[in-house]
């Protein structure tokens, strides 16, 4: 009786551990459970990587700002701007100038292009347009400088030549250097201090030039045409071509022609001009009527020199 009784006892007591064990296990199961039904962010974000005090969910998620004018817009994965780009922001078909042209007006300007075309107009404010990767315009202080990127260009970037400079009315730079190797050149608003002008080749139609100081035009070949104009000391040279002249021309003013027509029209009166030719083949012309290949005619204040090889030179005053 003795043996069984113990062994009852071991059984109550080997029960009595089993039930211990289960229900310490089922306290462990319970307390991680509720550890897992825990809200994020109290030591565990919901992507399971855990953030440390303080630590931003940054490299888990991208953090949204809002943009305000002081701060730009964060690029997107695309580099370009997180907001839409409406119609209105694309690149217009006229190659915008470089940052402060539109801002600060040059004082000097000096055009150096081989070929192409070259138009001056008036407009609200000082604009240089042009819709060719050749051309190249840099402005340093109050000089700008615009020229072909090249010496050389392909028949196709030479046909895309075309610069047109905008100037307000009654703008005047104080100096002004155009080199042109052959091509067109348009001016219809164009006042400066002083002017050099050189063209190799090509026409051009001046109206409304304007020098103060001085003006220096050099024309290789073409046709050269001043419509109106008022220039101070003058001084023009004309290898072949027919050459046109409408102007006021005050100080010392000198032409000289080699080969072609040179056709002169002063503004103002007789009174106000010295005019002398010197001709060496051809025939001259003063007021309509014809004259010898030299001779003065008279006595203003404002001198006008012309020579000339072979051809024809008329002036008319008034």
């Amino acid at each position: 009786m003795k043996k069984s009784d113990n062994t009852i006892k071991y059984v109550c007591i080997g029960l009595g551990v089993v039930v211990a064990i289960l229900l310490l296990a089922i306290a462990f199961l319970l307390g991680q459970q509720s550890k897992t039904n825990k809200p994020d962010g109290a030591g565990r974000s919901s992507s399971g990587s855990v953030t440390l005090a303080g630590e931003t969910a940054a490299a888990t998620q991208p953090q949204v700002t809002e943009a305000t004018s002081d701060q730009p817009q964060a690029p997107t994965e695309s580099g370009s701007s997180a907001a839409p780009q409406s119609d209105d922001a694309q690149m217009p078909f006229t190659v915008l100038p470089p940052a402060g042209v539109t801002e600060n007006i040059p004082k000097e300007l000096d055009v150096e292009m081989t070929s192409g075309s070259l138009t001056f107009e008036i407009g609200a404010q000082f604009d240089v347009q042009y819709d060719s990767s050749v051309i190249r315009v840099e402005t340093v202080g109050g000089a700008m400088t615009i020229e072909n990127d090249h010496s050389n260009p392909t028949a196709g970037e030479r046909k895309r030549m075309d610069v047109t400079v905008v100037v307000p009315e009654g703008y005047a730079f104080e100096d002004v250097d155009i080199e042109f190797g052959a091509g067109k050149l348009i001016t219809r608003a164009l006042r400066t201090g002083t002017l050099e002008l050189e063209m190799g080749a090509g026409s051009a139609t001046l109206e409304g030039l304007v020098a103060t100081t001085s003006a220096e035009i050099r024309n290789g070949a073409g046709a050269f045409t001043i419509k109106s104009g008022s220039l101070n000391n003058l001084t023009m040279q004309c290898g072949a071509g027919a050459t046109q002249v409408k102007a006021a021309l005050t100080g010392s003013s000198r032409v000289v022609a080699a080969v072609g027509a040179v056709d002169i029209q002063l503004e103002g009166s007789e009174s106000d001009y010295t005019v002398a030719f010197q001709m060496g083949l051809g025939a001259c012309y003063y007021n309509n009527e014809k004259i010898a290949r030299g001779g003065s005619f008279g006595s203003g204040p404002n001198r006008v020199d012309l020579s000339g090889g072979l051809g024809v030179m008329r002036v008319t005053v008034g």
